[in-house]
């Protein structure tokens, strides 16, 4: 796959008007991450062009992801050092990730059971079925 090629998926929103989305209206959609410790929380591209998160999956129909990026794929990481232990993450401790950043940091449902960037050295791989700690996700791309 073509990763530098990649394009966001379509979704149509189902929800309730606001000043992020319009019933109706076709919008760019780009990953789902864990919000509350559900993974619901999609990142869409609004009304005011910008990519916004904590947005309900559930709000949305999906009318094409060619590329899958709207996929539950996951990889295992454990936490190897001991400087989040008071805040958000507890050495030795095994955690989801689901995706890189431009940076080379790691997307990871932390103690808080949403999702947090976290430098890729503070962890150890244990699964990575997917390669998606390999590659920074096409959301990155598209930031403005």
């Amino acid at each position: 796959m073509d990763f530098d090629n990649l394009r966001p998926a379509i979704v149509r929103y189902a929800g309730v008007k606001n000043e992020k989305f319009t019933p109706g209206n076709e919008y760019e959609a780009f990953f789902v991450e864990y919000w509350q410790g559900q993974r619901n929380s999609l990142h869409v591209r609004g009304n005011d062009g910008k990519i916004t998160d904590y947005n309900s999956f559930e709000d949305f129909v999906v009318l094409s992801d060619e590329d899958n990026l709207l996929n539950d794929y996951e990889a295992t990481v454990r936490c190897i050092t001991d400087k989040y232990d008071d805040i958000s993450l507890v050495s030795g401790s095994v955690y989801k990730a689901i995706g890189c950043d431009k940076d080379g940091l790691y997307l990871v449902m932390d103690e808080s059971f949403d999702c947090y960037f976290y430098p890729s050295e503070d962890f150890e791989i244990v699964c990575d079925e997917h390669g998606i700690l390999k590659r920074q996700s096409i959301y990155y791309s598209y930031m403005p």
